[in-house]
């Protein structure tokens, strides 16, 4: 079996949305010129691969778009995608774009543009883009924006403002999502009990966990209010909120889920000993922080205290019934999806609403210590990012992840296990994603890197594997992680999403895969391909 690694062209970011993004005002023009010896790179095999031509153009006669020259992306923007790569949303400063994919014409437009900053000195620090698993073809995309101040705000596609929450005052890190594998690794006729999450990281080592079914359910009910009424509608959602106290800075995090049963992992203490030690075996929460003090810890905790709600104030709260119109509909989509005709075949309780959630709550609930269970430190190493392989089987199995520091190495940790696998070194400011490839009923799996300081990009089979790929793309480039399951599979059949996915509808069954954003809006896939010795 050969492996081989290309750069293959995925359309294009339009220039002047590049320009909007970056604070310059487009200036467009359109001329034909050859371009075909300007944007070229060559892949590790000394090919020349085009970056910026679109699928059904050529390079002899192009319409070109011109605007005044871009800042500098040394800072770079954010970037978040669905699964298929079909929406990105670009977010620089008060700025956001949700840009949806036109084949037609090769590259992507505007579906909204929005900000949200309330105060001159607030800015956008985190975002995702967010389908929803949904009963029709129709799309259904929510952003959700997180701001220096902290506020979380969730957009709707057309940019309205769907709910604005204040859970902690400090700046917020990041956004991800947890949802159960790609219905290419299950099989139709198991039933799985999945739990789905979006982890919210604040500075001060709080994070927010809010249940994903809970938010499916709120979103869609209001989505459906938004096709039948005009009017606005403020909504809350649950929560739990921690605090990791075991580290003096946590820079990032990750979510493993509730544990598997009797799972037992490698305890590394500061002499870097390992022992055996057990997670509780009813833990309903794990998580895997990095920073500094220790730079890598595993946190673990079976307290199953109650959950929060998004609003402190209860006064304005309206309980809406699952009898009224809005919430039949909601109700009625989920059976569809669900296979099932019985109301009593998944419990329901009632939705509180806020009417009003724009202005500051009068309190912020206090985050609950969470106990570490491992911790692993090197004086003077600082971790800055992790990011966790594709779940297996279960949203609740991820058996790598990939950190990388600020020392320029990059370390490949067996998650169920507690242990360095492999590391490589010389990669400043690195950025890392996933892809997999289907081969023969079995799934490969590949580790990107992207040296944004040396704009070098490598490509490694997991997880002893050899290097497969490896590009000079130069720098200011994103690497973009795509292929996550749409927000509320779980609550969706297996039977239905397949068919979901045979169909090319609700961002279901994509394997991961990585997307690559240029200076000048090009769009680049990793793509590797199986070839028979």
């Amino acid at each position: 079996m050969k492996l081989k690694c290309t750069l293959e062209s995925h359309y294009h970011v339009p220039n002047p949305i590049l320009s909007l993004l970056m604070g310059r005002l487009p200036q467009v023009s359109s001329s034909n010129e050859d371009i075909s010896s300007k944007s070229d790179i060559k892949d590790d095999q000394g090919k020349w691969i085009d970056r910026t031509a679109r699928p059904g153009t050529s390079h002899s006669d192009r319409t070109v778009t011109s605007s005044p020259p871009l800042p500098s992306l040394n800072e770079p923007y954010l970037v978040s995608t669905s699964a298929s790569g079909r929406y990105l949303v670009l977010a620089r400063k008060k700025k956001f774009f949700l840009l949806q994919l036109n084949e037609k014409e090769g590259e992507y437009i505007a579906a909204s543009q929005g900000s949200g900053c309330v105060t001159p000195d607030e800015t956008i620090t985190a975002i995702l883009c967010l389908p929803l698993c949904a009963s029709s073809r129709r799309s259904e995309i929510f952003v959700m924006v997180g701001y220096s101040t902290g506020w979380i705000r969730i957009f709707s596609e057309k940019g309205v403002l769907v709910t604005a929450q204040l859970l902690e005052q400090a700046s917020i890190l990041s956004i991800k999502l947890r949802t159960p594998p790609s219905v290419l690794k299950i099989s139709s006729r198991i039933r799985t009990n999945e739990d789905e999450e979006i982890t919210v990281l604040f500075q001060g080592n709080k994070v927010i966990s809010i249940v994903g079914q809970d938010l499916w359910t709120i979103l869609k009910a209001c989505d459906d209010k938004r096709q039948s009424s005009p009017s606005g509608l403020q909504v809350s959602f649950k929560y739990k909120k921690w605090e990791f106290s075991q580290q003096e800075k946590v820079l990032d995090a990750v979510s493993l889920g509730p544990s598997p049963e009797q799972e037992r992992i490698g305890i590394l203490n500061d002499c870097s000993t390992i022992s055996t030690h057990a997670f509780p075996t009813m833990a309903t929460s794990r998580y895997v922080a990095v920073g500094t003090s220790p730079m890598l810890c595993y946190y673990s905790t079976s307290d199953d205290s109650r959950l929060l709600v998004s609003a402190v104030s209860m006064a304005g709260y309206v309980m809406a019934r699952l009898a009224t119109p809005m919430f039949v509909r909601a109700k009625a989509a989920t059976a569809w999806l669900t296979g099932s005709n019985s109301p009593s075949s998944r419990p329901t309780s009632p939705v509180p609403y806020a009417p009003d959630l724009l202005n500051p709550p009068s309190q912020i609930e206090a985050a609950t210590p969470i106990p570490a269970v491992l911790q692993t430190s090197d004086p003077g190493r600082r971790i800055m990012h992790i990011s966790l392989c594709p779940p297996a089987v279960s949203a609740q199995r991820h058996t790598l992840a990939a950190t990388s520091d600020a020392l320029g190495r990059v370390i490949l940790w067996d998650v169920l296990e507690g242990e360095m696998v492999r590391m490589w070194k010389g990669v400043r400011d690195a950025v890392c994603g996933w892809v997999e490839v289907m081969d023969r009923g079995r799934i490969l799996l590949f580790l990107v890197i992207y040296a944004a300081r040396r704009g070098v990009l490598k490509v490694f089979q997991m997880r002893h594997g050899h290097q497969v790929g490896t590009f000079p793309l130069g720098t200011g480039w994103q690497l973009v992680p795509c292929g996550r399951e749409p927000l509320g599979s779980s609550m969706v059949s297996i039977k239905c999403r397949k068919m979901a996915m045979k169909e090319g509808y609700n961002e279901c069954g994509d394997l991961a895969k990585c997307l690559l954003i240029g200076p000048e809006g090009e769009v680049l896939n990793v793509a590797i391909k199986i070839q028979d010795s």
